[in-house]
């Protein structure tokens, strides 16, 4: 009897020892301590000083912290690091579409300070500036592309360069005609564009709020061509306002903003993971709570049914306007295997949603990362831009309503 005991005794230490190392869902709770990303989010407070020497106090993950790396940028748009280790930042200067808008080129980092200790403007005078891309050619030559709102246009760039070494090439053009019946209105003026396995891919918003687009119109759209502008070809459709871009491995990851005419609780606002040749269902379709839902004006000539239009990956509220998004591979526990989204905050501040930084897992589970840039009254405190990684623990962000640039990185 005392033996059987005994073997009763052994069996279930080694069944606890075994359970201690089931992977996945069986051991949840410590297995998503160290893994994907997905370590539970604790928000602590962090105060910056912001323009004109005003504090404002965010709340970021744990072990992370703020620091302000560069100021004074204008409304600072999509970045992009240089060949040689140099920030390239746009300012749009606002969203009238003058022609003042710029680039800055930040240099001579310090890394106790965390700050640029430089900044030139490399360009100047230009309408609509919104992103920035580099791209080596098979000569070995280095060119700097600039997405306006009427043109794509690249540069020939050197390391050290404080002006562009050469004239610029137009590599396409878009459309930015004012929409029938808006006179005063030039819908979605931003461009982004992304370089992946030699190939460019561009997103161009729509031209009106709720519409048909013509046939073959540049609009509402993510586009890939070669870097030289030739073979363009649609990649996904019905794309209202897809503004940020990034990829994890070869999938293509898209930010959208949904139409503005359904009230304050919808459309909800989405990340798509797009599949090539898909139509996304802008004019035709929107979502809400997972489920799509049609829109029927008479004066429509084609329509996309909705149950051939894919769901998003993952949603935000209404009105959040979701931009630049960064997937992260090999990084930090925090962030490690999950994508970085910025909710630039509705234009309309009393509506309330956005102006955070939310961690998206790879199966869609959001967590907040980072908020604080709106006050309780609904005053804006900043509008995050975009994300930019700068190594496995450290990114960029940028805020177009204080005109800076943060690091955000791990203390620990």
């Amino acid at each position: 009897m005392k033996h059987i005991w005994l073997w009763i005794l052994l069996a279930l230490i080694v069944i606890g020892t075994a359970v201690a190392f089931i992977p996945g869902e069986w051991k949840s709770a410590e297995i998503a301590d160290v893994t994907g990303g997905t370590r539970e989010i604790e928000l602590q407070p962090k105060t910056v000083t912001v323009k004109d020497g005003k504090e404002v106090t965010y709340r970021i993950a744990k072990p992370f912290e703020v620091a302000v790396a560069a100021e004074g940028l204008g409304k600072a748009r999509f970045m992009a690091m240089s060949p040689d280790g140099r920030m390239f930042v746009p300012d749009i200067v606002n969203y009238n579409l003058s022609r003042e808008g710029k680039v800055y080129v930040l240099g001579d980092w310090n890394e106790e300070t965390k700050r640029f200790e430089s900044k030139d403007v490399y360009l100047s005078g230009l309408r609509g500036p919104n992103s920035i891309a580099f791209y080596r050619d098979p000569s070995g030559k280095d060119w700097l592309y600039l997405a306006l709102t009427a043109s794509l246009v690249r540069y020939p760039y050197k390391a050290g360069d404080t002006k562009p070494s050469g004239p610029a090439q137009v590599v396409t053009e878009f459309p930015n005609t004012q929409t029938p019946g808006e006179t005063s209105v030039v819908w979605h003026i931003t461009r982004t564009i992304k370089f992946h396995e030699g190939r460019l891919y561009v997103a161009i918003g729509s031209g009106c709020n709720s519409c048909e687009q013509e046939e073959g119109d540049m609009r509402a759209m993510v586009m890939v061509m070669d870097p030289d502008g030739s073979n363009k070809e649609v990649y996904a459709d019905g794309l209202r306002n897809s503004v940020g871009m990034t990829f994890k491995g070869d999938t293509i990851y898209v930010t959208a903003n949904g139409v503005d005419h359904l009230g304050a609780d919808a459309p909800d606002e989405l990340m798509h993971e797009l599949q090539k040749g898909k139509h996304y269902g802008w004019p035709y379709c929107w979502q809400s709570d997972g489920v799509l839902h049609e829109e029927t004006p008479d004066r429509w000539k084609r329509r996309v049914p909705c149950t051939d239009v894919p769901l998003a990956f993952t949603a935000f509220p209404p009105h959040s306007a979701p931009l630049g998004l960064e997937y992260f591979e090999d990084a930090h526990p925090v962030l490690d295997g999950s994508f970085l989204v910025a909710l630039h905050g509705s234009f309309q501040p009393e509506v309330g949603s956005g102006y955070q930084i939310i961690r998206v897992s790879e199966s869609g589970k959001k967590d907040v990362f980072m908020d604080g840039f709106q006050a309780a009254n609904y005053a804006q405190l900043g509008r995050p831009v975009d994300i930019l990684q700068r190594d496995a623990n450290s990114f960029f962000v940028t805020d177009d309503f204080n005109g800076m640039i943060y690091l955000i990185y791990a203390a620990e």
